[in-house]
Formats: C-alpha cells, structure tokens, sequence
C-alpha cells in the first residue's frame, strides 16, 4: 500500500465515482492515478472490474486484475474478480489452476472460489469434480442467498450426471 497521500486520495474519489455509477470518470481518473503510481494494486482491481462488468474488454480487464494481484496481494477483492473474469471468458482450466494457487490465502473468498471452480468444472463436463467443489464452497459460506444459489448449483450438476457418477459420489 502507498504511503503517498496523492494516491490514497484518487483512489478513493476513484471508488466514489463508481458507487455513484459515474464509470466513464471512474476510469479516467483510475488511469490517472496509475500514470502516476503504476504498482497501486487496488487502482488495477477497480480498473480489471469496470473493464469486465462495464465495458465487456476481457483483455484490458484480465491484465488490470494480475496486476492487482501481483501488486496487492492481500487485497482479497482482486482474486473474487478475477475468478468471476476467467468463467466469464471461459478460461476453466485456468481458472481451476488458479484456484487450486491461491485457495489456501488467508485473504481468498474461499466461497467464492470454490465457486467458481465449480463453474469451471461443470463448463467442462467434469460433474463429479464440479459437485465437489460446490460442496466445499457451502462450508465456507455464511451468506444465506450465496448457500442457495450454490444449492441450486449441486442440484443442477447432480442431475446433469449419469448414473454411475451419482453412485460414485455415494460412495466417496
């Protein structure tokens, strides 16, 4: 983190112009304070956010969010962004990859990755894989519509099995 008040305080007025939807300005000023301070992690989180969420640039917003991990490592919203980012782009196997690197973080959602090594799991057809994944990020969940819609997720990847699968997930 930067001891230089000049970021701290774009950052923010950064962030505020985001909740306030004012993304356009948002981004330039993000662009700004990275001109400046370009190893300011959080700046290239909110950046690799606006580019997925807001302006659909894979590219752009994949680049902005290693970079916030690779400089904000203990920043925990950089690893749920860029998880949501690697299933949006259909990157499964390197979004199963990545999980498997940071899962033991103590900064990591660990709900949200296994998630969404879930996702990347049932993308790919792996179900048994898939269900195991979903399981895991309910024990790590404390948020009730989060515990339902990965219930939803296990009852849609059990249905999607065959047989033989379901009667291997019994005897695990």
């Amino acid at each position: 983190m930067h001891s230089d008040n000049r970021a701290e305080n774009l950052f923010f007025e950064a962030d505020k112009l985001i909740e306030e939807n004012r993304i356009v300005e948002a981004k330039e000023m993000l662009l700004e304070l990275l001109s400046e301070f370009p190893d300011y992690g959080r700046a290239h989180n909110h950046l690799g956010w606006l580019y997925n969420m807001k302006f659909n640039n894979y590219p752009k917003a994949k680049n902005h969010l290693e970079l916030a991990i690779k400089f904000a490592p203990d920043y925990h919203a950089a690893y749920s962004n860029y998880s949501y980012l690697l299933i949006d782009m259909y990157l499964n196997d390197e979004m199963i990859t990545f999980g498997k690197k940071v899962i033991g973080r103590s900064v990591v959602d660990k709900s949200t990755i296994y998630n969404k090594m879930g996702q990347a799991y049932e993308l790919k057809g792996d179900f048994v894989n898939a269900h195991k994944n979903y399981k895991l990020a309910i024990k790590e969940t404390i948020n009730n519509k989060a515990v339902d819609a990965i219930y939803a997720s296990v009852s849609r990847v059990r249905k999607k099995m065959s047989l033989m699968q379901r009667i291997k997930l019994i005897n695990q």
